[in-house]
């Protein structure tokens, strides 16, 4: 299982949710389609997928703030008037929605002119102060709400991290980019003048410094906006760094681990074309294998989509030079829209999670999920399929990919969709672990 850290994938283009959330009204939840049951945690034949009870290489890092051994559901929303980060705690049921705690804009000490996205994210959770307890990173002004024992607490001791400039409206993402053993934040500043990618290197101090800042020009075309993502794509233990989703660069990889002073390679690689990337052992060969999804389907409604099917290419880790492209849904069916990794069967291998969207920005969408295993490595027929959907103004809202994670704490992920005002955690069936309103009810306190 991949944790897809903050400003990734997941909901880059869901203009659709002011309008559905300005309306609070959550209806009927209307869950529907399954193509194939699972069949249960089984090895398959000719893999070298390991049993689900064996010992994974590589634990990747938990968004668990109160350190309780189960994943929390955190996201981030914000507009040009409000600001939340909502924490639904996790348990043995999963998100624990009685629990929601809402941390507002002055529980934060987010600054009222600090320009902020438009759309849902996962706020950026990492220990900065190597306390051993998790802190929260929050917006466009990189706030840190230090943790605890419990967790972040609203009035609790505060922070910053100092970016250079301005031109910031996510959180800054988490890595350990120069594998020195401290977690370092890395940020892309959106400024007309001096875009750059920005490196801040840890250990971080109380105040929110951190020991040293490295500004890097921009390697993408001036106006874009990327999302970063990071992982490790070559297996050095030092954190890889991915640049997607502009409309005029491919996507970029920096190699994490380089002798330079921000520990990223000096020039990305340049990737397959592609909207958004996501990393994972697909074969099961303890290395981490490159996915990427090519949907053709434009960020505007307005602009038709092309006559054609949308398109995964995935590089396995043996063999790095290699890429291999599968085509998927039906034509003009947006295959590839989002992905998420993670061991939906629990046999050892990453399966892959594909959202097909006919228009980014009308809320239709439903998931299909690859195996993970095969002879190959990923299978190309969808062996799990689930659509989860909720009245709008303007028709059905769908369930939408936001993350991955075991949020229950069985040893399996489970897909959390988000559409209109209403949360689905999902083994990606359609059975739900659990379903809930994103906002807490008016009488719940914090």
């Amino acid at each position: 299982m991949h944790f897809p850290t903050a400003g990734g994938p997941f909901f880059r283009h869901l203009r659709m949710w002011h309008a559905v959330l300005a309306s609070l009204v959550v209806a009927a939840v209307v869950a529907f389609l399954v193509l194939l049951p699972s069949d249960g945690a089984r090895s398959v034949p000719n893999s070298p997928c390991r049993p689900a009870d064996s010992a994974r290489g590589d634990t990747p890092a938990t968004p668990d703030l109160d350190g309780d051994g189960f994943v929390d559901l955190v996201h981030e929303i914000s507009d040009t008037e409000n600001f939340d980060v909502i924490v639904v705690p996790g348990s043995a049921h999963g998100p624990d929605h009685d629990r929601t705690t809402v941390l507002t804009r002055d529980d934060l000490g987010v600054p009222d002119d600090i320009q902020t996205a438009d759309d849902p994210w996962q706020p950026t959770i990492a220990d900065l102060d190597e306390d051993g307890h998790a802190d929260l990173v929050v917006s466009g002004a990189a706030q840190v709400l230090w943790g605890g024992p419990k967790g972040p607490q609203a009035g609790g001791p505060h922070g910053r991290v100092p970016l250079p400039g301005s031109g910031y409206d996510t959180a800054p993402i988490a890595g350990d980019f120069d594998g020195d053993g401290h977690t370092d934040l890395a940020v892309f500043r959106f400024s007309n003048e001096d875009q750059e990618l920005v490196i801040l290197k840890g250990p971080f101090k109380r105040s929110g410094a951190p020991t040293r800042t490295v500004e890097i020009p921009s390697p993408v075309h001036e106006g874009a906006s990327p999302v970063l993502i990071a992982g490790d794509a070559n297996d050095d233990r030092a954190t890889d760094l991915a640049l997607y989703d502009s409309p005029w660069d491919p996507p970029l990889l920096f190699t994490g681990g380089a002798r330079t002073a921000g520990g990223l390679s000096k020039k990305p690689e340049r990737l397959p074309e592609g909207e958004n990337v996501v990393f994972g052992d697909f074969n099961g060969d303890g290395r981490q294998d490159v996915a990427i999804g090519r949907s053709f389907v434009d960020s505007y409604d307005e602009v038709d989509t092309p006559h054609r099917r949308g398109q995964i290419s995935v590089r396995y880790g043996k063999a790095p030079g290699k890429w291999v492209t599968m085509d998927g849904g039906d034509f003009k069916e947006g295959f590839g829209t989002r992905l998420a990794a993670g061991d939906f069967n629990g046999d050892g291998c990453d399966d892959l999670a594909v959202q097909l969207t006919k228009k980014k920005e009308t809320g239709d969408a439903r998931i299909e999920v690859l195996r993970g295993g095969s002879e190959h490595g990923l299978g190309s027929k969808p062996w799990r399929a689930t659509k989860r959907s909720v009245p709008g103004d303007d028709g059905p809202v769908d369930g939408t990919l936001f993350a991955v994670h075991d949020w229950d704490g069985d040893g399996r992920p489970e897909l959390a969709l988000l559409g209109g005002d209403t949360w689905w955690i999902t083994d990606g069936t359609d059975r739900d672990e659990a379903s809930f309103p994103v906002t807490p009810s008016k009488d719940q306190g914090p």
